[in-house]
């Protein structure tokens, strides 16, 4: 279900790390002008009971190559529609095997084109980040101390498919 992007937002995010679990109702490619949108990021915009939410996705800028990104099958927590923080939601992408060196390198462009690739059929999504207001989430890449951000594009599928992300300054 796609709705066109808005620029109005729900309030229900803490700023703490955690898991939105929602559905995909806009995709806001990078630099497309309003709806949150910048050069650097892809924003997602999650329905979660009943209000949207803008969530920022580093892609890389148009300066600079710098993103790594990856995708992975694993078994995660059952999607339960909301914002889920406290020690249940903690992820480390070194405790799911993955280290710097298996995450390529990708140009913006590529980054962007295989995200909204695996976004074109997605329903519900779950995405762990950091919130950075009430109204939002951002630090979908490699945090360390459990706060690892990722995108889960098949959450209700066991294993479900997750993209990770990390930056070229990054080894772990």
């Amino acid at each position: 279900m796609r709705l066109p992007c808005t620029s109005t937002f729900g309030s229900a995010l803490s700023s703490s790390y955690g898991r939105l679990d929602g559905y995909l109702v806009a995709i806001v490619p990078p630099g497309n002008g309003g709806c949150n949108a910048d050069t650097d990021h892809l924003h997602l915009q999650v329905k979660m009971n009943g209000a949207i939410y803008d969530v920022a996705v580093n892609v890389g800028s148009s300066a600079q190559d710098d993103v790594h990104t990856t995708t992975r099958e694993l078994d995660l927590p059952v999607w339960s529609e909301g914002w889920h923080t406290g020690s249940l939601v903690l992820e480390d992408y070194v405790s799911l095997g993955v280290h710097s060196t298996d995450i390529p390198l990708g140009t913006h462009t590529q980054n962007v084109a295989d995200i909204m690739a695996d976004l074109t059929n997605v329903n519900h999504i779950s995405v762990y980040g950091t919130g950075y207001g009430p109204d939002g989430a951002h630090l979908i890449h490699r945090n360390g101390s459990g706060h690892d951000g990722l995108v889960i594009t098949e959450p209700l599928s066991t294993p479900s498919h997750a993209r990770l992300f990390s930056f070229s300054s990054q080894a772990f």
